[in-house]
């Protein structure tokens, strides 16, 4: 086609899948648009960016990084004009009232007001960046090692998920769980929760552990007839409502918006409710499954911010490169059917395997 419009293409697409997109579009010598949340992504492939803000265009003539880059300048010069303005009206507006009354000055007064009136009001330029403005304190820290698996397999009838592998989660750690989509990944998470059976081995928690487990389908466990507030409200009681309201906040539900029945959200409101409660539950070790599904990018960050500032333990499966990138300190992938652990951040291993696949 002339043109190719694509929206959200990459949600059930794996790292590799997603690479091989970025290679295509790379070398298509026709039009596309594209609606995306992968940084990465946006980055690879565009040549510009458009912006909807405030019931408005705005283009950009590069890369998502571009426009981040572009747009803090605009944002920087808007707020100086702003300010600029502001002081004229300001000014303009003592006069008025300064000299309304006299009769030498009536003709000046009428001027400035008019001119008031025609006046290009510049708009105050809106805060959109992630603000992290919440401690999420745990209760108890776990022993050193928060969970373990031994000599563990499973199989879902003739198709292997793991055999015979071990693997240990330690106190501090958060790993990214990757590897091409039908590996296992959420599996082996629903391993560690309970919510999956093993077909042998053992799975086990340390001691202290409190878990809390995170995936889509967990969206449905929420009550409908409750309002936002008092879902958070359910999840933890001894916060304050202050907190919820920072929490809420802090994932876009602000003001009279934390009043919603959860029955009216969308699915990405949804997991933005679910997703605050995972993190005001206090537990000290986090199973995510594609928490940035419905996320746009300012959640995500929010998220990101949340999961560096933790000082518990997390395991998370997730194809948003950025968002591993930002959070993770250590590698699970899964590879013949065995869990394999790279000890590092993902830029470290993404090198390391294009050093093994080179030599």
């Amino acid at each position: 086609p002339s043109l190719l419009l694509l929206d959200e293409h990459s949600i059930h697409l794996d790292f590799t899948a997603i690479q091989w997109v970025e290679r295509y579009l790379q070398s298509y010598d026709r039009a596309f648009i594209v609606v995306s949340h992968d940084r990465n992504f946006l980055d690879q492939v565009t040549t510009k960016t458009v912006e909807v803000a405030q019931q408005q265009l705005h283009g950009y003539a590069g890369n998502y990084t571009f426009y981040e880059k572009e747009k803090a300048v605009r944002m920087e010069l808007q707020q100086s004009a702003y300010a600029n303005q502001q002081q004229k009206i300001k000014q303009t507006e003592q006069f008025i009232a300064r000299f309304r009354s006299k009769a030498t000055k009536a003709k000046q007064v009428q001027s400035r007001i008019k001119a008031l009136e025609r006046m290009d009001k510049v708009e105050q330029v809106a805060d959109t960046s992630a603000k992290l403005q919440f401690n999420f304190q745990l209760q108890q820290q776990p022993g050193k090692v928060v969970a373990s698996l031994t000599h563990i397999s499973k199989a879902f009838g003739t198709l292997a998920i793991l055999k015979n592998t071990s693997a240990c989660v330690e106190r501090g750690d958060k790993i990214a769980l990757i590897g091409a989509n039908g590996r296992g990944k959420s599996t082996l998470l629903k391993l560690i929760s309970g919510h999956e059976g093993l077909d042998a081995g053992t799975s086990s928690l340390g001691h202290h552990v409190n878990m809390a487990f995170f995936a889509q389908h967990q969206l449905e466990a929420l009550h409908l007839d409750h309002d936002i507030l008092e879902e958070l409200r359910l999840a933890s009681q001894q916060r304050t409502e202050t907190d919820l309201r920072s929490v809420a906040g802090m994932f876009l539900f602000s003001q009279d918006d934390v009043f919603k029945k959860i029955r009216v959200l969308s699915g990405g409101e949804k997991s933005r409710v679910s997703l605050s409660n995972v993190l005001l539950s206090a537990a000290n070790f986090l199973l995510l499954v594609d928490p940035t599904y419905h996320l746009d990018m300012r959640s995500i960050d929010v998220l990101a911010q949340t999961l560096q500032q933790y000082q518990g333990t997390c395991v998370l499966v997730s194809h948003d490169r950025h968002f591993v990138s930002q959070v993770a300190t250590k590698i699970w992938y899964l590879e013949d059917h065995q869990i394999k652990e790279y000890p590092g951040t993902y830029e470290e291993y993404t090198y390391w395997q294009q050093q093994v696949a080179s030599a």
